[in-house]
């Protein structure tokens, strides 16, 4: 996958944040049963985040290599890209960024787009390149709803995803989604036969209603989640009516989005580990 984020408790663990020892916790499952670099119980790569950190006027460092911003130069991108070029980044890269007082903590996709909790999530919070390389651009992941009504737009903006249609030609991996309802997860259970299992990073199934699924849907979910990864998405009421998220409706639904990024993240993990 191409893209996503982590959810504050991600950040919690002092073993996580730059200059900590090894990771006591998971930073996806929470699961204390680490190996070297793999989580045994999920599969998740235990990777510290980048540390970047402001120095003073147009300096900063990355990791303690320093970079000086040029005037006029978006700060934010010059920054994440340079981060990305130091790691190599074949996967979301988590950054804690310093600047005097305020700590933001950012995931930046693969994409060049970031989402950011924090102090200054604002200005750490932007879209992707418009010119991105070949094969990062094969690997970016399309979000797809796979049924009229299905919410795949509203999550298509919240998540920063493209939005795909099941009739395109999908290069990369697909997040179908989905409402939790038996003729919802049929539709699903459709579109995965037709791409095959191995196309689907995961599927969001987005709440009908408040409250659980009817009984028939949660059964049909418990099976749909024995072929990929399920990512149960909450009643958000904020999102009725909603055409279009503006920056402060995005602020409002930052934690439930972010919970949502983590478990698709953690997807990912458990997939390309397989794989």
């Amino acid at each position: 996958m191409a893209n996503l984020a982590a959810a504050s408790s991600d950040w919690s663990d002092p073993s996580l944040t730059p200059g900590g020892d090894s990771a006591r916790t998971c930073p996806q499952c929470g699961s204390a049963k680490l190996g070297t670099r793999y989580c045994t119980e999920c599969t998740a790569e235990l990777v510290p985040p980048v540390a970047v950190t402001h120095a003073f006027g147009p300096m900063w460092a990355v990791d303690g290599d320093v970079l000086t911003v040029a005037p006029g130069e978006d700060v934010r991108r010059t920054l994440l890209d340079a981060v990305a070029q130091m790691v190599n980044a074949t996967a979301p890269v988590r950054v804690v960024v310093t600047d005097g007082q305020l700590v933001t903590k950012v995931v930046l996709r693969l994409d060049g787009s970031s989402v950011a909790e924090g102090a200054d999530a604002g200005s750490w919070a932007g879209p992707g390149r418009t010119d991105l390389p070949p094969a990062v651009a094969a690997q970016q992941t399309s979000i797809v709803g796979v049924h009229p009504g299905a919410g795949v737009s509203t999550w298509a903006q919240l998540l920063d995803l493209p939005e795909a249609q099941l009739t395109n030609e999908l290069q990369g991996p697909v997040v179908l989604v989905c409402r939790s309802t038996p003729a919802g997860i049929d539709a699903t259970k459709a579109a995965i036969h037709s791409l095959g299992p191995a196309a689907v990073d995961a599927v969001l199934v987005v709440a009908d209603a408040p409250g659980k699924p009817v009984p028939a849907a949660a059964r049909e979910q418990r099976v749909l989640a024995g072929a990929v990864r399920v990512v149960p998405v909450p009643w958000l009421p904020r999102l009725r009516a909603v055409a279009e998220i503006s920056p402060a409706l995005a602020g409002q639904l930052a934690r439930p989005v972010q919970r949502v990024t983590k478990a698709l993240l953690g997807a990912q993990s458990i997939k390309e580990k397989a794989e």
